[in-house]
């Protein structure tokens, strides 16, 4: 699990509203690449959000929060190869349905287009896709 210290910055309708402390890697040694501290803190966000939470918390208490490792494998698939499976398949089924004389003069237009707007509508759909289906953050303890 990636873990990170934050701050309660407010209560409200039984969420509880973090903003992180950590602004990014320490810097202090080699291991950035690989530091769990240094790749959480590129993952939540610099603002505060709401995390769903049945501890007895007040505002200013200092928390640790968490983020399962396998969700980062779910996301990487999400952003790298479902753009380009969407691709392939478009490209795929343009190539048997259109005459020839389109396919030669079109499938590289169509393949770069269908690519873009897969990113696209992934970038558009970020926040849900993310943040709530991938990246659920969890209170794992109060320090």
């Amino acid at each position: 699990m990636l873990e990170e210290t934050a701050i309660v910055t407010r209560i409200a309708d039984g969420q509880v509203w973090i903003k992180s402390l950590q602004s990014g890697a320490c810097g202090g040694c080699m291991q950035q690449s690989s530091c769990g501290t240094a790749t959480l803190s590129k993952w939540l966000p610099k603002r505060e959000f709401a995390v769903e939470s049945d501890r007895v918390l007040q505002v200013g208490d200092q928390v640790r929060v968490g983020i399962d490792d396998s969700h980062v494998l779910l996301s990487s698939i999400v952003l790298y190869l479902l753009p380009i499976v969407v691709m392939l398949l478009g490209v795929g089924l343009a190539n048997s349905l259109l005459p020839a004389a389109f396919t030669d003069a079109w499938l590289p237009e169509m393949a770069l287009s269908l690519l873009l707007a897969t990113f696209w509508g992934i970038h558009k759909l970020q926040n849900v896709l993310l943040l709530y289906f991938c990246f659920r953050p969890q209170i794992v303890g109060k320090l």
